[in-house]
């Protein structure tokens, strides 16, 4: 959160001192619901990537934080994609892509590979079209790769990445879909109550996307160009 409104990634990123390294590969505009499944894939490719015993220890808890809320963002985007910013049809065609090419992965690395084998794979085998999610991912964790090598607390950074991102996707005029999952207990949907209790009702408004439907207000995303 900056300035008391809420950011997509970019307070984090700034605080560990590798946004404006970014913002010279990545274009920050567009779909933030693009942008969970490309963080999750490159946040999964480092975590195989890197060995635990380059790590230290107060980088396993964050790792952990940073794995689960990637992990439940990207659940968001498969099973509840009627509460993420965009319309659930575009959401759903977008995670089907994403789908088919980690089915590719598992085709092309041969019999019966274990996830390292086909991260593996995905990061030095494949030559990825610039529009592929999942190729984003994949050279978004090569920069993260680069920072950890060069002395950024890589965990620590997308442990606050992630918390910043699950905070930013919450606030939401769809009423209706979060009163329908109120018994399952979400987490996104106890956090939209507490925000939506506290007067934050919105995120902040950015440039257009024509290419899909968002929310009254648009968001912002890390997009690799």
């Amino acid at each position: 959160m900056t300035g008391g409104q809420l950011t997509n990634g970019e307070t984090s990123l700034k605080s560990h001192g590798i946004l404006e390294h970014l913002n010279q590969v990545f274009q920050l505009s567009g779909s933030t619901t693009e942008a969970i499944p490309v963080w999750h894939i490159a946040t999964t490719l480092f975590h195989y990537a890197k060995p635990r015993h380059q790590q230290n220890n107060n980088s396993f808890k964050e790792q952990g934080v940073a794995s689960a809320l990637s992990n439940y963002c990207f659940y968001l985007v498969e099973f509840l994609p009627e509460i993420l910013p965009e319309e659930v049809e575009w959401t759903e065609k977008m995670y089907q892509s994403v789908r088919k090419e980690i089915f590719d992965i598992d085709r092309s690395s041969g019999q019966k590979p274990t996830i390292k084998n086909r991260c593996d794979y995905a990061m030095h085998e494949v030559t990825w079209d610039e529009k592929s999610v999942v190729g984003k991912g994949v050279k978004l964790a090569k920069l993260l790769l680069y920072y950890s090598d060069n002395g950024i607390e890589v965990w620590r950074m997308l442990s606050e990445f992630w918390a910043e991102m699950m905070l930013f996707i919450c606030p939401s005029d769809k009423v209706e879909a979060h009163e329908e999952i109120l018994e399952r207990e979400e987490l996104i949907t106890q956090l939209w109550a507490l925000l939506t209790h506290a007067g934050i009702l919105t995120r902040p408004r950015s440039t257009e996307h024509p290419n899909h439907g968002t929310e009254s207000n648009e968001l912002t995303e890390v997009v690799i160009v």
